[in-house]
């Protein structure tokens, strides 16, 4: 069968299910489908700034407070406290980011320390597919973590895309490939864009392909390149519409995600209603000559890739200021993984764990979320850093925070919950009329029967207790509660010792509590 018919005839159920960290997910089982449609913020704008090859973060976001002991473990790449520019008395950005350390302090950055995920794969290709897709690392997932939300919104895509209701691309990615980020289950939703004078054109005519799996094949790709040709004159119009109008970005050709980000905020100001931008800069797999030399250490390899994203942010930002769109906008710059703690002898540093994550914009919640990590006096070369914050938790975060998702859809689209980090201020687009959390259990540690207590909306609820590795351990029978206090008896005794998340969905709202049975 052609592939897009297949595409067509599979996905015309909004309730089908999909397979994800090996279990069967189904989004729109959890609640009506008007009710996250419903909340879902159609206008707002996410950037992601993709760092290929696993970024330095100690070299970014440096740990003042643990100065001495980082000169011990890789005083041959460090640059002197001096010159490091400070955020807070205890951390502080390199050197070659004055342009992001200005952005901080006027309120527009948030830094979350050591992100990561348990059990970490140091493999570039591996570790992407997990960034990507959202997945444990020891599952495989082939779809993305933007990808499934799309696929719920738009089951039908490809076919029939673009349309009179859908006429701009649903994600857009500046290069020459689609993100993995935006894949579902059947399609890939991000159209590609090398540059705003790209062009595509089906010199063959009429065509026709041989009843092989690769004629099938070559027409899909020849029907996906037309559908590109018909997003890129949506594209060039709301290119057309507008012009930059900041003086900060470097010239053509000298910053890669400058051009790239220069794009993105032309075709926003010039109307374009694309929702999710993914643009990369290379380059950070800096495993020898990190720096310049050991007598300047401040510049080199690694500080010049600083030195990029720093200046490429600040003149998108201000871009976006100057064209009044600063608060349609933000931007989150992640990599793969981290190095390690110990810089090697060839003056670079090697695959390690956790990250310093960014986000960017004027409706962030500035500041820096986790600590300082502790380097030790004695580093060996193995030795990696501390995982604080879930990158899963920023992906939450994003989806309720910015895009206004409730929980009980984000639950379906990473399989199980994850604690939110405070991404956005003053949020005053969120689902209204949200109970305020109220969940309790107890005893707890549990050893056979224990009571719970919620306030309940008078809505749906439903009482679901899943394993901490996101499995479904029990659930209970939806029922109406009257508004009010509620509180239950539940025989817990027969589970096996251990932790568990007690989960009470309800139409507008998921609440969650660990708890331990002995």
């Amino acid at each position: 069968m052609e592939r897009r018919k297949f595409l067509k005839y599979t996905s015309s159920t909004l309730a089908a299910p999909f397979l994800f960290q090996g279990q069967w997910m189904n989004v729109m089982a959890q609640g009506p489908t008007t009710d996250w449609l419903a909340s879902y913020n159609p206008d707002r704008k996410l950037v992601l700034i993709q760092l290929n090859g696993g970024n330095d973060g100690l070299n970014m976001v440096i740990p003042i407070s643990q100065y001495d002991n980082l000169v011990k473990a890789r005083g041959n790449i460090l640059v002197p406290q001096s010159q490091i520019l400070k955020l807070t008395d205890e951390t502080g950005f390199h050197p070659a980011m004055p342009e992001l350390t200005n952005l901080y302090k006027d309120g527009l950055v948030k830094i979350i320390q050591g992100v990561g995920y348990p059990n970490p794969n140091l493999s570039h290709f591996r570790s992407k597919d997990i960034l990507m897709s959202a997945s444990d690392s020891n599952i495989v997932v082939n779809s993305g973590w933007l990808g499934r939300l799309f696929s719920e919104k738009h089951p039908d895509f490809p076919e029939g895309y673009p349309n009179s209701a859908m006429p701009h691309p649903i994600a857009l990615t500046i290069g020459s490939a689609s993100s993995a980020i935006c894949q579902g289950e059947l399609a890939n939703y991000s159209s590609v864009l090398n540059s705003l004078s790209a062009s595509y054109s089906n010199s063959a005519g009429n065509v026709s392909y041989p009843e092989t799996p690769f004629g099938k094949e070559l027409r899909y790709l020849s029907g996906m390149m037309e559908q590109t040709e018909g997003y890129l004159s949506v594209v060039k119009a709301a290119a057309s519409k507008a012009k930059n109008l900041s003086t900060r970005y470097p010239a053509a050709g000298q910053n890669a995600l400058a051009d790239q980000l220069k794009i993105v905020a032309n075709l926003i100001a010039g109307g374009l209603q694309t929702q999710i931008y993914v643009v990369n800069l290379g380059g950070w797999d800096t495993h020898s000559l990190q720096v310049g030399s050991l007598s300047d250490k401040s510049t080199g390899a690694h500080p010049l890739l600083m030195s990029k994203l720093s200046v490429a942010i600040a003149a998108f930002e201000d871009d976006l200021k100057l064209m009044k769109k600063s608060d349609e906008v933000i931007g989150f710059v992640y990599t793969e993984f981290g190095r390690r703690i110990k810089s090697n002898d060839s003056l670079g540093t090697d695959h390690g764990t956790t990250w310093p994550a960014i986000v960017f914009g004027s409706k962030i919640n500035p500041g820096i979320i986790g600590k300082n990590a502790v380097i030790p006096s004695v580093v060996g070369k193995s030795d990696n850093l501390e995982l604080q914050t879930d990158f899963r938790s920023i992906y939450a975060s994003i989806y309720k925070q910015w895009f206004n998702i409730n929980d009980q859809t984000i639950e379906g689209l990473l399989g199980k919950l994850f604690p939110e980090v405070a991404l956005i201020a003053n949020n005053s687009d969120v689902i209204a009329d949200l109970p305020v959390k109220s969940l309790r259990i107890w005893p707890n540690p549990v050893e056979d029967n224990a009571s719970i207590s919620f306030t309940a909306d008078g809505s749906l609820a439903q009482i679901v207790i899943y394993s901490m590795s996101g499995q479904q351990i029990e659930s209970y029978s939806p029922q109406n509660y009257a508004e009010g206090y509620m509180q239950i008896r539940l025989e817990l005794g027969h589970l096996h010792a251990g932790v568990y998340l007690l989960v009470i969905r309800r139409r507008k709202q998921s609440e969650s509590v660990k708890f331990v049975v002995r």
